[in-house]
């Protein structure tokens, strides 16, 4: 590689760097300022003033506050990788974790605005629609992962199952996270959740495969 590929390359991933950065203060301060002023209040230039940036760059970001304040990495994975997981583990209940476990490398290192939206969510559930929409997309990836696997259809009552229990066992693993559980990290309590359904797959069944 020569030196200008190489200058061109660092240049492009300090673009990346900064952009991360902006998104992640834009959520930040949506986040906290929700909590602050109430969501009815709140305003998309408020919001930018915290950030640091202008309104119009927000809008580079986010098509509005709401979606600013839910964030656009609440359950945000590669298809292609979740489908490689699972393909790989040595069960569906073992890919399915390793999926979570992913999720959950990812949120442990931000757990006080895994906290702060958690917050909002419960005392304005309607941004709940707004990370219901999320939450579906990933549901899908998940089924069409287990459905490849068992060589079924996505929409099977297993794959849907098994991706709802995925999604439902996630919640509980943050939620006793971000509510004081301990001082245990997320991948304790997803682990503990996943224990869990693997013996009672195993007491009613014998095992998922």
């Amino acid at each position: 590689m020569t030196d200008g590929a190489v200058a061109q390359r660092d240049r492009e991933g300090l673009r990346e760097r900064k952009k991360r950065a902006t998104r992640q203060a834009l959520h930040d301060a949506a986040l906290r300022l929700t909590l602050e002023r109430g969501l009815d209040h709140l305003t998309v230039e408020e919001i930018s003033a915290a950030a640091g940036v202008s309104p119009r760059t927000f809008f580079n970001y986010f098509p509005g506050k709401e979606q600013a304040i839910v964030g656009d990495d609440l359950f945000a994975v590669d298809a292609g990788h979740v489908a490689e997981i699972m393909s790989s583990a040595p069960s569906v209940l073992d890919g399915l974790q390793a999926i979570a476990l992913s999720l959950a490398a990812d949120a442990a290192t931000r757990r006080e605005q895994v906290q702060l939206r958690w917050q909002v969510i419960t005392r304005y559930p309607a941004l709940i629609t707004r990370m219901f929409a999320r939450l579906e997309e990933f549901t899908t990836i998940l089924a069409s992962a287990v459905a490849d696997r068992v060589g079924s259809a996505p929409d099977d009552a297993y794959p849907q199952l098994m991706a709802a229990m995925t999604t439902t066992g996630i919640r509980v693993a943050v939620q006793r996270w971000t509510t004081g559980h301990g001082d245990d990290p997320l991948e304790r309590h997803m682990a503990e959740v996943f224990g869990l359904l693997k013996g009672e797959f195993a007491a009613g069944r014998g095992g998922v495969s």
